[in-house]
């Protein structure tokens, strides 16, 4: 049992017990130095004692407790008090509790019997003083065994009663189990602090290194990103010069403006090379209008014109393609009249292009897309194209606002394209301060709604 609750004091790693015996010693050394004076100056003061109850023997007693205990107890607490002693505190607080405790068994022993107050006095003193020294566990045990049989000698060879010697003996004895046991607790309490704490400062440095590392990692990615995005930029812009070419030498040739072209099959070719340049085009300029947004470098011009107008512009350019799909378009809510707003014409025109684009293409064969206009009861208008599609999962209407990203639903890879159409709606939208809303029901159709702030409506009279 005993060797069970050494063992428990100690650490599994030696390394950490070196280090908690350092640390410990270190946030006691101010204390321990403190008591170690205090208690040369109190044992020091009982040479008072010595004169009045000693008798014949007080002069020998102060000479004792002065010319040789304090100077030797002065030299340990010199010796601690420099550092010396380094390493062997438990040693050093033995000999400091040694000296006093002989000198007081000299006492006893010589001066029979007016040193018979002694037991009683001077070593319950002694001994408090000593637990002052902030021991060990172990160390608490081995002054404990050295006080109870400096006691024993000295009652054995004193001329108190055996009862009162008993007594004496007994209560030093529970003190002194007291003393260990609430040692044990504080010790064990101690190693528990220590080794938390030491898990704390890991887990500190450990945070701190992978919050270094995450900021480093972050700036990189935003290097990154930015490279990413003068890299499209200017691959796009490169691209675009090469493409009009592409497009008008082959529009020219489709169209036979310099003279008929032989053979027929000519003509069809170049029909096929300006569809596909056109539509290459129109990824290039997406990509493009990607990459300045990411550097904050597109722009928006805020002039006022039609928004039925616009999106009437925008259902005429996508009614070929809905032809060719066999989609029907239907136009509701608010068709007549006008409604005069501020903003990039340009690039509303683009996103409503885009959003109904993306109705035909993803709304399946003899589908319909209803474009609908309306105020809503703050007073913002809004363009909501409806498609009768297979629909979107809940989780996938947040990622395809993101530039290159399809869900895996609706926005499947078979239907081509880059994820682009919708990021630039969003684009286009925050830069209006407005709001790009997706609704979509897996099976059912998508609602993706354009929604202008009141801010932006210069005239509102004209609608109906």
């Amino acid at each position: 049992m005993i060797a069970e609750i050494f063992q428990r004091e100690r650490f599994d790693d030696p390394a950490t017990a070196r280090a908690f015996r350092v640390d410990s010693n270190e946030r006691k050394f101010a204390t321990r130095r403190f008591f170690l004076i205090a208690g040369i100056m109190l044992y020091a003061s009982y040479a008072w004692l010595d004169h009045l109850i000693g008798g014949p023997f007080g002069p020998k007693f102060v000479a004792v407790r002065l010319l040789v205990a304090v100077p030797l107890m002065m030299g340990i607490t010199a010796c601690f008090c420099m550092g010396l002693c380094k390493g062997r505190e438990t040693l050093t607080f033995l000999s400091y509790m040694m000296v006093m405790l002989l000198s007081v068994l000299y006492m006893c022993l010589v001066g029979q019997p007016v040193a018979d107050y002694y037991p009683f006095g001077m070593v319950v003193i002694v001994f408090s003083m000593s637990m002052l020294l902030l021991p060990s566990m172990r160390l608490t045990v081995g002054m404990s065994l050295i006080v109870l049989a400096m006691l024993s000698i000295m009652l054995t060879y004193s001329q108190i009663g055996r009862e009162a010697a008993y007594a004496s003996l007994y209560f030093v004895s529970m003190c002194c189990l007291v003393l260990v046991v609430g040692m044990y607790f504080l010790e064990n309490t101690e190693r528990k602090q220590y080794v938390y704490k030491r898990d704390l400062e890991k887990m500190v440095s450990t945070l701190r290194e992978s919050e270094q590392r995450a900021m480093d990692l972050y700036h990189e990615a935003k290097q990154a990103e930015v490279a990413k995005s003068e890299f499209l930029a200017v691959v796009s812009h490169e691209l675009r010069t090469p493409m009009n070419a592409i497009i008008g030498f082959s529009d020219i040739i489709q169209t036979e403006m310099m003279g008929p072209v032989q053979p027929v099959q000519y003509k069809e070719y170049a029909t096929h090379i300006n569809k596909s340049g056109v539509q290459l085009l129109g990824i290039i300029n997406d990509i493009l209008d990607i990459s300045r947004a990411d550097m904050d470098k597109i722009t928006f011009e805020s002039t006022e014109f039609d928004i039925f107008e616009t999106l009437g512009n925008a259902i005429v350019s996508c009614s070929a393609n809905a032809e060719d799909a066999g989609i029907a378009i239907m136009r509701t809510g608010l068709k007549s009249g006008s409604l005069a707003v501020l903003g990039d014409e340009a690039r509303i025109l683009q996103a409503l292009i885009n959003i109904i684009g993306n109705a035909i293409k993803f709304s399946g064969e003899a589908g319909v897309v209803t474009v609908d206009t309306a105020f809503t009861a703050q007073g913002a208008v809004t363009l909501a194209v409806t498609d009768t599609g297979i629909g979107i999962s809940p989780e996938d209407i947040e990622q395809i606002k993101q530039p290159f990203q399809q869900a895996e639903g609706a926005f499947a890879r078979n239907n081509g394209g880059l994820g682009l159409g919708l990021a630039i709606c969003g684009i286009v939208a925050d830069a209006h301060e407005g709001e790009l809303r997706i609704e979509s029901e897996l099976g059912v159709g998508t609602t993706v709604s354009l929604i202008l702030p009141p801010e932006c409506i210069a005239n509102q009279g004209q609608a109906a």
